[in-house]
């Protein structure tokens, strides 16, 4: 689908604009009002150190929004990306990517490097933006790390999640936001794992198999990552429906310069 026409990316603190967010919170991920984000928390986050960047439309409508609270570790501030929804209407658009370019222009602005999130590995479509548009790194499993949540998109699974490490300075960023095309992985030089593209209905129609092909990813990445690799492409197979990640060792290349 194209891109849509008409919005602007930016800064939000209008309680209307807000407000929809918590309706965007909804649409794209079903929460009920107990999951929820509320507006007090989006209001906090800029004003302490964090962001809340939103899509919005010539007519006022907000399409899709991020938020990120800011945090500290081994004496280095760097965000992290809480949430970012798009309406459905609005998804597969580009404007996920556009929200994540904002962030990281105004993080690198405050001599920000490091913006993390988290997202279930299940989910091919997200790990392939992170991971292959947007350069980001995989190093951390956390196990149920929400608890079971309301969402539809979870169908009661536990709520396992890679950490997304975004190092916005690194030549492997830098590259993926370029114009240059990505050369495709050597991957007689890296592990593979692989996991079905249609997990979303097997989570409906077969959720013990769901639950399997979970425990088992889950086992294996965790293995992958206490040897000191980390994931670092994805590459889908459609014909086959399957995708796979791909992980490297520190020893063989360091992806943080």
């Amino acid at each position: 689908m194209s891109k849509p026409s008409g919005y602007s990316v930016r800064p939000l603190d209008d309680l209307d604009e807000l407000r929809q967010c918590l309706e965007i919170q909804r649409l794209a991920w079903g929460f009920s009002d107990a999951d929820i984000l509320p507006i007090r928390s989006l209001l906090i986050c800029s004003k302490i150190g964090g962001q809340v960047f939103g899509a919005v439309d010539d007519g006022g409508q907000v399409l899709g929004f991020l938020n990120a609270f800011p945090g500290y570790r081994d004496g280095k501030v760097y965000l992290h990306s809480n949430m970012m929804g798009v309406r459905p209407e609005y998804q597969s658009r580009g404007i996920g990517r556009e929200l994540k370019l904002a962030q990281r222009e105004e993080a690198l602005s405050r001599g920000i490097e490091l913006v993390e999130w988290t997202f279930d590995p299940l989910e091919v479509r997200n790990a392939r933006i992170n991971l292959e548009l947007l350069g980001a790194i995989c190093r951390t499993y956390l196990v149920n790390f929400y608890g079971v949540s309301s969402s539809r998109l979870h169908s009661g699974l536990p709520t396992d999640r890679l950490v997304a490490e975004w190092h916005l300075n690194s030549k492997r960023v830098k590259a993926r936001l370029g114009s240059t095309p990505l050369p495709p992985p050597q991957t007689q030089d890296m592990v593979s794992v692989e996991v079905p593209l249609g997990i979303k209905e097997l989570k409906s129609s077969a959720p013990e198999e769901a639950a399997r092909i979970q425990s088992g990813l889950r086992e294996r990445m965790t293995e992958l990552f206490g040897r000191n690799f980390f994931a670092s492409r994805l590459a889908i197979d459609a014909a086959n429906q399957k995708a796979t990640y791909l992980f490297q060792s520190f020893e063989q290349t360091n992806p943080l310069s």
